[in-house]
């Protein structure tokens, strides 16, 4: 009888050891710790007015694209990445992506709308802008939001106000142009007098500009105000009449104003 015991007692042994080799023995493959990966959000608007790049969205004849421009660097970046967004219809719509400034001024083409592998491309339609979110990259990161407002002049209507209804403006030979946008330009070309006192504002149309409008902007200023427009070579300056913070003037039709103090 005591022989089978001790069998027992010896295989109860053999299995209680296996099991603490089994967990004690050293792992083939170490275990992985994974870091999370966590997004890096950029403050906006931070750096001084004077520092930041001139942006401008521009409409395509087509109505069907629309095109980010970088027209001058002030603060050094090597590319941007950008994020935009925009009302279209009852649909808030998006397109995200990144380019390189290696030469200035730097061009992204975006479709308003998607296209599948095969080709077949669908628009959006009644697309009334957004906000555009520009991150620059280089020795100092740096990022950007600014508002834009697309306009489809089906109407052949000869006035316009941007977004924040700060930039308001009229023209007869605006009847005769289809698509608009009204940006937030963020920052200006060098070159220009006196102080900036509002924000600067891009006037881009899907045809050429020309002939005069009636403009007024709201400044953040009762200083002396004077309008400028920049025609993408020099600064201009308009004869500026004014009412507390609100500068007018009668002015050549132009890609960007601001108001400056002198």
């Amino acid at each position: 009888m005591k022989k089978p015991i001790i069998v027992g007692v010896g295989v109860v042994i053999l299995i209680i050891g296996a099991i603490v080799f089994w967990k004690m023995r050293p792992s083939s493959e170490p275990e992985k710790v994974v870091a999370e990966k966590k997004r890096i959000v950029q403050p906006v608007n931070i750096i001084p007015q004077e520092e930041r790049p001139y942006i401008a969205i521009s409409p395509q004849a087509d109505g069907r694209n629309i095109v980010i421009s970088i027209n001058s660097v002030q603060k050094e970046a090597i590319e941007v990445e950008y994020e935009l967004e925009y009302q279209a219809g009852t649909l808030l719509q998006g397109a995200f992506g990144s380019f390189q400034l290696t030469t200035i001024p730097a061009t992204e083409k975006i479709l308003l709308g998607s296209c599948s592998a095969g080709g077949a491309c669908t628009y959006h339609e009644d697309v009334r802008g957004g906000s555009l979110t520009s991150t620059f990259g280089g020795p100092e990161d740096y990022s950007l939001k600014t508002d834009w407002k697309y306009i489809d002049n089906k109407a052949k209507e000869a006035s316009f106000s941007s977004k924040d209804g700060k930039f308001q403006i009229e023209a007869k030979t605006l009847a005769s142009t289809r698509y608009i946008i009204i940006g937030n330009a963020s920052g200006i070309p060098k070159g220009y007098k006196g102080k900036i006192a509002s924000e600067p504002y891009s006037f881009e149309t899907s045809s050429a500009l020309s002939g005069e409008a009636t403009l007024s902007i709201r400044a953040a200023s009762e200083e002396s105000l004077t309008i400028l427009g920049w025609d993408g070579f020099a600064w201009k300056n308009f004869p500026t009449t004014q009412d507390g913070k609100l500068a007018t003037a009668t002015v050549s039709l132009l890609p960007l104003y601001v108001v400056v103090t002198q």
